[in-house]
């Protein structure tokens, strides 16, 4: 994929690419020089939570092993359940 610098210095990212990378208006980025490259690279935000129909949903990305983090939480709550423990 190949685009233009404007005359302001401007770059637009292709849409494809800002979809692909959740990148909305406003969404800040870091710009790097790599010898003679330019690396950009969107800031992290805080990850949000929000209200959705009544849920609170988190958005924003899982860090970490997720899948080993589900399943430890459910082994502590399978072993909670069978102590009678329904906290």
């Amino acid at each position: 994929m190949e685009t233009n610098l404007d005359r302001f210095g401007r770059v637009i990212i292709p849409k494809k690419v800002r979809d692909k990378l959740g990148l909305r208006p406003g969404a800040v980025l870091k710009v790097q020089q790599q010898g003679g490259d330019v690396l950009l690279k969107p800031v992290q935000e805080e990850p949000r939570l929000l209200e959705k129909d009544g849920v609170l949903v988190f958005r924003g990305k899982a860090s970490g092993d997720l899948a080993e983090s589900v399943e430890t939480h459910r082994r502590e709550r399978l072993k909670r359940v069978a102590q009678g423990d329904m906290t």
